[in-house]
């Protein structure tokens, strides 16, 4: 599996996908991972993919 996180501050009409610097979807391979991400974010969800 994979997983994504999406931030969520400012509720769901402003939620996006955490990005890296060039403005890449951030994909974990680990929920380790993406949580450690969730974290750091405002409101951080993980969410998985296939």
């Amino acid at each position: 599996m994979s997983y994504i996180v999406i931030e969520t501050f400012g509720g769901a009409e402003y939620a996006i996908i955490v990005t890296d610097e060039e403005g890449n979807n951030l994909v974990f391979d680990t929920l380790e991972e993406a949580q450690d991400e969730a974290d750091e974010c405002q409101g951080g969800l993980v969410v998985e993919i296939d």
